[in-house]
């Protein structure tokens, strides 16, 4: 996994793993979260965005499963999906 740190009030940094399509986001109320089946073309967009942490709100945000990494969730990481 590569990490980006990225300058944004809602996002603190952003680990990448192509692999695995896991992105790891770091929440700047310092909840780490992973998101799974996020392809490399979603990361790439949010990291080439002006605002970073509304491209991950639009791509990422409730639209993909997660868990907290660190057992701090947070309102930020989005809706818990099941299945």
């Amino acid at each position: 996994m590569r990490l980006k740190s990225v300058e944004s009030s809602y996002l603190q940094s952003l680990r990448y793993d192509e692999v695995s399509k896991v992105l790891r986001v770091r929440f700047t109320d310092g909840a780490v979260i992973d998101y799974y089946g996020v392809s490399p073309r979603t990361y790439k967009a949010i990291v080439a965005a002006d605002s970073h942490g509304q491209k991950f709100t639009e791509l990422v945000r409730d639209k993909h499963k997660f868990v907290a990494v660190n057992r701090q969730q947070t309102r930020l990481a989005g809706k818990e999906k099941h299945g």
